[in-house]
């Protein structure tokens, strides 16, 4: 799925003590505007074609549109009525200076209504107007593809293309069974649907989808063996269409849109860090801290048979008894200077296995640790009634010692695979013991009774 760009400016604070800190200016993603001039834009809305209420509102978008964000604008149904391929881009894209910006808003002006409704051919026609680079479309359409089309199809020619295009749809009164139709569109390209009812309406859904998405705010702050160093640092991402987008700082902070970025750091002319993954979202501040000399280890929780164990199972790295970090994570990420550590898998029950790991410095390495955990389920019966106060106190034991113990009936256990006792406390005496045998991936239910 593409993640929606719009601006990627990205700049450096300085803090004392740093360098004087550098701004590396990103360039605006692209914006293809595509607008619906179909026969079906001539019906009215409060006495006026919406034709005429799309004109006035885009003409008004032109003439406020940032002179350094690149735009082109595609028109379909404008020139023929019943022809499927009037599809025509009446402006490449590129930056949008104050004589051009008229020259549009004097075509828009000019448009009658005529044609049919091409969407999925509009979408895919788009794709060469990018040349290779991340970007968005605006669609403004009043219908649903009327010429034999496959919109889904063409949302995942354009996750094909390799460029990550975002399709955002203003639907300019759309009947609910029209905005279904869309909605994959949105879905497979991680595009937001704005929709319009009127003059105001659309006027407010054109501002937004041309605002773009909201911006995350990436600070990055960078030590060297765990101390600050002196010089300052060099800190470059990739990702989001950028490619060694680099500043000079420390910490430096960047203004993203929302993706996935790979960061490295280097202080003067010293060893690169490792890559450092970070995913933000809309309007997101994260804060990371890359250790140069420090390595990356990966934790991934397997079963036996080798198939991934889902979320729940907190991974703690640790250094002798001090934690390090914790994560409740498939894939766990961890950085670190280079030495000996501890990872532990520790259950909500308190259960845990400890695996000795290395980490290296300068390096990523992703280990795979085998934990089979398995779930049981105890039934008590007797003086207990299932679901009903007074709840029993079922405990489990392993080996003769104390391995976990809850308050309710049933009481459901999730631990690590092996040979159990369960039993109910009562009066300081375990009543019922019974032994269990936990499989990995497998609930195994148990009755006792307590007479």
């Amino acid at each position: 799925m593409g993640v929606s760009r719009w601006i990627a400016i990205a700049f450096a604070m300085v803090v004392p003590g740093a360098a004087l800190a550098q701004t590396a200016p990103a360039d605006p993603a692209p914006t293809m505007l595509i607008l619906d001039v179909s026969g079906s834009m001539n019906r009215p809305i409060a006495g006026q074609p919406k034709i005429a209420i799309a004109k006035e509102v885009v003409r008004d978008l032109l003439a406020g549109w940032p002179a350094e964000r690149p735009v082109g604008m595609t028109l379909y149904g404008h020139r023929r009525p019943r022809d499927c391929t009037d599809i025509e881009q009446v402006r490449a894209i590129g930056r949008l200076d104050r004589s051009e910006a008229e020259r549009l808003r004097g075509l828009v002006a000019g448009l009658t209504a005529r044609g049919e409704t091409p969407i999925a051919r509009s979408l895919t026609g788009a794709i060469p107007a990018f040349g290779g680079r991340p970007g968005r479309i605006i669609l403004v359409t009043d219908g649903r593809e009327e010429c034999g089309g496959d919109v889904c199809q063409a949302a995942a020619e354009l996750a094909r293309a390799g460029i990550d295009v975002t399709v955002d749809i203003v639907g300019f009164d759309l009947r609910p069974e029209e905005k279904a139709s869309l909605q994959c569109v949105i879905e497979r390209t991680g595009g937001r649907y704005f929709d319009a009812r009127d003059r105001a309406g659309l006027a407010g859904a054109m501002r937004q989808a041309a605002a773009g998405p909201e911006l995350a705010t990436l600070e990055v702050s960078v030590t060297e063996s765990g101390r600050r160093p002196t010089e300052a640092a060099r800190v470059t991402i990739d990702g989001g269409g950028h490619a060694g987008l680099a500043l000079t700082g420390n910490p430096v902070r960047y203004q993203l849109a929302p993706g996935s970025y790979k960061v490295t750091a280097q202080v003067a002319n010293g060893p690169v860090s490792a890559p450092v993954e970070i995913a933000l979202a809309r309007g997101e501040l994260v804060r990371r801290t890359i250790d140069i000399g420090s390595g990356t280890i990966v934790v991934a929780l397997v079963a036996a048979d080798g198939r991934p164990i889902p979320r729940g199972p907190q991974v703690q790295l640790r250094e002798g008894d001090r934690l390090i970090g914790a994560l409740n994570e498939e894939r766990a990420r961890f950085q670190a200077p280079p030495g000996r550590y501890t990872v532990r898998v520790q259950l909500t029950t308190g259960a845990f296995q400890d695996h000795p790991v290395e980490i290296r410095g300068g390096e990523n390495v992703e280990q795979k640790l085998v934990a089979e955990i398995g779930t049981v389920e105890i039934s008590v019966g007797g003086r207990f009634a299932a679901g009903r106060g007074p709840f029993p106190y079922v405990e489990l034991q392993r080996d003769g010692r104390f391995a976990a113990a809850l308050s309710d009936n049933p009481a459901r256990f999730t631990m690590f695979a092996g040979s159990y006792t369960a039993g109910v406390r009562v009066d300081g005496v375990l009543v019922g013991a019974t032994p269990v045998e936990i499989r990995g991936g497998v609930t195994t239910p148990v009755a006792i009774a307590v007479p």
